[in-house]
């Protein structure tokens, strides 16, 4: 069975769309991409919308370009959320199983018991995780499919955030035609995208290194328990290169992705690049010198997010995991290591089609949609069957098919 989901992450830097064809064979869950988009975002900053028009204008490219790409119309998405002021408690629910044996009808109405009166008007439901279900009083399972009994129990982590905070990112997608059928938080959708059976047993952290806000995830078994957010992100590294090299923010970000390194410690101290300053002179930049700037900045920014992390536990920690693009600098897992630690690492997104770790909450997002769907017991496409038949079947060899192909394979080069 296959299914092709939309993930997109509005972030404050770049809008990512994600489209994700999940297929499960053999109790098994293969993730292929089908298309991956990113395109500056303006309108935008630390998750405040201070221009409306322009970040829809950019959303709208965005969507145009994926929808290119594939061939096919998006029309729903699962979209990723700021979690600046989410809110996770931890509840339960209990309900009657209707025909002895639970079925995803019979999840889905406990976890409809277990966030009912949970929080008031102010507040929107983010997610609702499940910790553990219980069919009358036998063992704990993470997945009661197929359970026989009258009873199911679930206990499980409800998020919440303000409406004031999320809604408008939920109004602009909708805005442009688009449904918005799930949401969940960037940080949580990242876990998705790095988790394994071995992190599913641990407690650890997520950071997430944004364009100018830093996210903070506490998890649990899985579970994002506690999160918290610092107001610096990568930006702050072009405008530390801006300043010293009297450059303008564009070319200081070409310096970074295309010249610097994370670390002198990686740098050449023979390798120069001449560039023109703002005040129209030609200067030369030593890429040693440029990488000290570099760390200096990156080393400040994981020294706030490990007080962050002290701050919301005090129990011991299995593993810190970074992501957000910056973290494609060469070098950046020496830094992560030497400021956190050597339980901190750098994550290394290596799907087909999106191998860039700015992807990781948009791919996240459509892995964390499947895996609640199998659940559920729903089968969910968010592209019209008759779209997809004409894009997946080798049967259909007509010119509007083998456009669609060459476009398919041609992304894939791209990434």
């Amino acid at each position: 069975m296959n299914h092709i989901y939309t993930g997109l992450d509005i972030g404050n830097g770049e809008i990512k769309i994600v489209v994700v064809n999940a297929s499960s064979a053999s109790n098994t869950n293969n993730y292929h991409i089908l298309a991956s988009t990113s395109v500056k975002t303006l309108g935008l900053k630390k998750n405040t919308i201070y221009d409306e028009k322009k970040l829809k204008s950019s959303l709208l490219n965005a969507i145009k370009l994926t929808e290119e790409k594939l061939g096919m119309k998006i029309r729903e998405v699962i979209l990723t959320l700021p979690a600046n002021r989410a809110s996770m408690t931890m509840e339960s629910g209990l309900v009657n199983i209707r025909e002895n044996k639970v079925r995803g009808k019979d999840i889905d109405a406990v976890i409809r018991d277990t966030v009912e009166d949970t929080y008031d008007n102010t507040r929107e439901l983010v997610s609702c995780l499940p910790i553990s279900f219980t069919v009358d009083e036998e063992a704990s399972v993470t997945n009661p499919l197929d359970e026989e009994g009258e009873k199911l129990f679930l206990k499980a982590v409800v998020a919440t955030s303000p409406k004031e905070e999320i809604y408008p990112f939920i109004n602009l997608v909708r805005s442009v035609g688009i449904n918005i059928t799930d949401i969940i938080y960037n940080t949580q959708a990242d876990y998705y995208t790095i988790a394994s059976k071995d992190l599913d047993r641990k407690m650890g952290v997520v950071i997430n290194i944004g364009t100018d806000i830093t996210s903070i995830g506490v998890f649990n078994k899985g579970i994002m328990i506690k999160n918290s957010y610092i107001p610096v992100g990568s930006s702050s590294v072009d405008k530390d290169i801006s300043f010293i090299y009297k450059v303008d923010l564009k070319e200081a970000r070409k310096l970074k992705e295309t010249f610097a390194l994370s670390t002198p410690r990686y740098a050449d101290n023979n390798d120069n690049a001449t560039i023109t300053t703002k005040e129209n002179k030609k200067i030369t930049i030593n890429q040693m010198q440029i990488s000290e700037v570099i760390e200096s900045r990156l080393k400040e920014i994981l020294k706030l997010a490990k007080n962050e992390i002290n701050r919301l536990t005090k129990r011991e920690i299995s593993y810190i995991i970074v992501v957000g693009g910056i973290s494609e600098l060469a070098g950046f897992n020496y830094v992560v290591e030497e400021t956190l630690g050597n339980t901190a690492n750098c994550f290394n997104m290596t799907e087909i089609g999106a191998r860039h770790n700015k992807y990781t909450s948009a791919f996240g997002a459509c892995k964390y949609f499947d895996k609640k769907c199998v659940l559920k017991e729903r089968d969910i496409n968010m592209f019209d069957l008759d779209e997809i038949e004409n894009f997946i079947s080798p049967k259909k060899k007509n010119a509007n098919n083998d456009n669609m192909t060459n476009k398919f394979f041609g992304h894939f080069f791209e990434n």
